[in-house]
């Protein structure tokens, strides 16, 4: 997502932090290196307050969604069958085994270049809504460009409530009030926090028509978003009606830089080639290994191990990703693909299926398969739903996937765990501790 270089952090939010909420608890933002964290030189009410910094404070917003998105990448791929971890770390193990609890401390606390994600997606929210607030109370004679900057504010935390919605058992939304003082919320179900992330794209698609065709793309953003939504929460026809507004070619890209380890694309961090070696934090999950699929691009690392493939230092095969291949390699957020998907499934789940067909036919013949022979409505939507996994291969949508189709899980739960124990069958993140123990509505 663009623009992504910030010079100030909104402060002000960390008043939750300092109240005990957990959005904001200790994170750093996503900054580089002309983020300046200075409280002598920077005041944070008048700097936040002022609409002449609203493109700064924007700036920030979407770099820490950025950052939270790539952490989430990371982290469901592991949880569903995208990726294994291959280090000896064993606070990082509950996410690959399935074992996940709420007293795991990596996901709730870590920054997200240590791939914690419910803070930084918390704190991209809240960041966002907070913005929001300041946007509406401002005029477009304060704030050029003022509606389109509300569509991306509202897209961003519509992206992370989706998130949330998708990977999380429950949630929370806290917010500021007029005075600053927090106003905590209560727990939420998925179905809430994607009903609110719903409510964030409309706002989005209000601001980006307000602003006219400069903020076309953000309305298309705003679209898929929607879509996807209104997808997981069961409402086929409302997602199927939004996602055909996508015009053919649209695709919008959360950025990434090489300056600095929070602004590096997260999947190229834990995977990737190394002048002549290969640093692989991470692996390519077994059922993506060989689907010799362009869109599912990796290729086995050489090595002493069976059939020579490579070894991590706990046994396990190394595969490396080859769909980000620097540290400035851009993610997809949304795509015409998406949304044709989104169309095809909403199509088949009507019984309506020479639309599903029709998209399953193009995305067959993107990943170089040979025409689809299925008829029924049972074998397109299971068409469809592995030509999910292989379009949206490590760019965080599989895990919503995963638990929405109740798919199966591999390896097994029961199986035994190459760092020792067994696999889980935890699929989503649980509300963490650091939540209950902070917020009095809880």
């Amino acid at each position: 997502m663009k623009p992504t270089r910030r010079t100030a952090r909104g402060a002000p939010w960390r008043a939750l932090a300092a109240a005990g909420a957990v959005l904001l608890a200790a994170l750093p933002a996503c900054k580089d290196a002309l983020d300046v964290e200075t409280s002598n030189r920077i005041v944070a009410e008048p700097f936040e307050n002022d609409p002449a910094n609203a493109q700064i404070l924007l700036n920030g917003v979407v770099g820490d969604f950025e950052c939270a998105a790539g952490a989430y990448a990371v982290m469901s791929g592991l949880i569903g069958d995208e990726l294994q971890d291959g280090t000896q770390t064993a606070d990082r193990f509950p996410y690959d085994q399935r074992s996940m609890t709420a007293a795991d401390r990596r996901y709730q606390v870590q920054s997200c270049d240590a791939l914690g994600v419910y803070g930084p997606l918390q704190k991209a929210r809240a960041s966002a809504d907070q913005l929001l607030r300041h946007l509406t109370s401002w005029t477009d004679a304060q704030v050029p460009g003022r509606q389109a900057k509300i569509a991306q504010a509202a897209a961003v935390a519509g992206y992370a409530l989706v998130m949330m919605g998708e990977g999380f058992c429950s949630g929370t939304i806290s917010q500021l009030d007029d005075a600053g003082n927090p106003v905590y919320g209560n727990e939420l179900t998925p179905t809430e926090i994607l009903t609110a992330a719903i409510d964030r794209f409309n706002t989005a698609l209000a601001a980006a028509a307000a602003a006219g065709a400069s903020a076309n793309s953000l309305a298309n953003l705003a679209r898929v978003g929607r879509a996807r939504a209104e997808l997981d929460l069961g409402s086929y026809a409302a997602a199927r009606a939004d996602a055909a507004l996508v015009p053919a070619g649209f695709k919008y890209q959360i950025t990434a830089s090489a300056s600095n380890s929070l602004r590096q694309n997260k999947l190229w961090a834990e995977n990737r080639q190394v002048g002549s070696g290969v640093s692989t934090s991470v692996t390519v999950g077994p059922l993506y290994r060989r689907l010799n699929d362009p869109r599912v691009p990796v290729d086995s690392v050489a090595g002493t191990g069976p059939g020579g493939i490579g070894r991590t230092v706990t046994g396990v095969e190394q595969w490396l990703q080859k769909k980000y291949t620097q540290a400035d390699s851009p993610m997809v957020l949304a795509s015409y693909e998406e949304a044709q998907l989104i169309v095809a499934e909403a199509a088949a789940r009507a019984n309506d299926l020479a639309p599903a067909l029709a998209v399953i036919a193009a995305e067959r013949a993107r990943g170089g398969q040979p025409a689809f022979t299925g008829t029924t409505q049972a074998e397109v939507l299971a068409e469809i739903i592995d030509q999910r996994r292989r379009e949206f291969f490590l760019d965080g949508h599989h895990l919503g996937d995963l638990i929405r189709y109740n798919l199966p899980l591999s390896p097994a739960p029961g199986s035994a765990y190459h760092a020792g124990g067994t696999y889980g069958s935890q699929r989503c993140l649980p509300l963490p501790n650091v939540e209950r123990n902070n917020n009095p509505n809880i």
